[in-house]
């Protein structure tokens, strides 16, 4: 007795141009290996959401902007698909460290869009400690539908909207926004308590935006999310960073030994840690960046601090000289092909002289 074989339906399917081959929602056939006959196939149509901005465009556009800010002392990286971010092989120079999670807009009717945000990462972010979880940075609109054709009806090269020199409202600056994860789960607080795992897939709206009034923004949903009490406009955000930001903010920072010797003598503890506030960490920079030539470069020694939520930072546990990988406390799984993260590390010379 021939043994039948199961053979999926399939259909090449011609869309604008191009040609795809789909499987999804098609009934298998079974067929004899004798027989090749072709049947009927039904025609499977996969369509993907459009989008207001490609999110590649904008990750592209984040890392033009902040390497014109900080010129060549801003280093840049992004993780490979299934490669977690490695925070901890950080330049053996005195700076700091954050990550940016970029996320784009989808229209939502007219003169409406709306950022959505996938539920599993936001939980696997949040749980992280606070130095390793990012910022979400969207785009705030002020246009309808795409950008590309928005900019071109005003006279606008969409090449250009990534520099300065676009025109006033269309720079890339001017509407993008800047949140701490934090923030972002405090909008969506109830969705995330009820999901509560890593799984990718479903997604939340965590903002609507009406460009008849875009600071007017409708957060999750309307019956039980909280605004947030601030959203940074992306120039004031690294201006602010600059400073060494604010208490809730994400960020490491790494400081030569021999700068922080001194201010280890007498101070406050706090269950056994050593806690320096804000301000000494800004004069801990000033000071790096008046070592010596010799003592700069990778034989400088460096300790690797993190923020405590109430403007204080401490040594970082598992975070010391001579990193050699990642921490085995560190139970990470592999990034997902959605994560669209990027590290950036200022150097403490750029600190004080970026561009405004």
């Amino acid at each position: 007795m021939t043994r039948p074989v199961v053979v999926p339906r399939v259909r090449v399917i011609q869309l604008n141009g191009g040609r795809c081959r789909s499987l999804i929602g098609a009934a298998a056939v079974t067929q004899s290996p004798d027989s090749i006959d072709t049947p009927p196939l039904p025609i499977v149509f996969t369509m993907t959401q459009n989008v207001s901005v490609p999110e590649k465009t904008l990750e592209h556009w984040a890392s033009l902007c902040v390497a014109y800010r900080y010129r060549s002392l801003a280093a840049q990286w992004w993780p490979v698909n299934g490669v977690d971010i490695d925070l901890q092989a950080l330049p053996t120079q005195p700076g700091k460290a954050i990550q940016l999670e970029l996320k784009t807009i989808t229209p939502a009717g007219p003169g409406r869009h709306k950022v959505n945000v996938d539920l599993g990462q936001l939980w696997e972010y949040s749980q992280k400690a606070l130095a390793r979880q990012p910022f979400y940075a969207f785009p705030r609109p002020h246009w309808d539908g795409e950008l590309a054709a928005a900019a071109r009806a005003d006279g606008q090269d969409v090449t250009e909207l990534a520099v300065q020199r676009s025109k006033t409202g269309w720079w890339f600056g001017d509407w993008m926004v800047v949140m701490t994860t934090q923030q972002v789960a405090g909008v969506l607080r109830q969705d995330l308590n009820a999901y509560r795992r890593r799984d990718r897939g479903v997604k939340r709206c965590l903002v609507q935006f009406d460009i008849s009034d875009p600071d007017k923004a409708e957060w999750g949903d309307p019956a039980s999310s909280v605004p947030p009490s601030e959203v940074l406009d992306w120039s004031q955000f690294w201006s602010e960073l600059d400073e060494c930001g604010r208490d809730e903010w994400p960020q490491l920072i790494r400081v030569p030994r021999l700068v922080l010797g001194p201010w280890r003598k007498p101070r406050h503890r706090e269950d056994g840690e050593e806690i320096y506030p804000r301000d000494e960490l800004v004069e801990m920079f000033r000071q790096s960046e008046q070592l010596p030539a010799e003592l700069q470069g990778r034989a400088l020694e460096l300790e690797t601090l993190e923020p405590d939520g109430h403007g204080n930072f401490r040594v970082a546990p598992g975070y010391a000289d001579n990193i050699a990988g990642p921490d085995p406390s560190d139970d990470d799984r592999a990034s997902e092909p959605e994560d669209r993260r990027q590290v950036v590390f200022i150097n403490s010379r750029g600190l004080f002289s970026a561009r405004r």
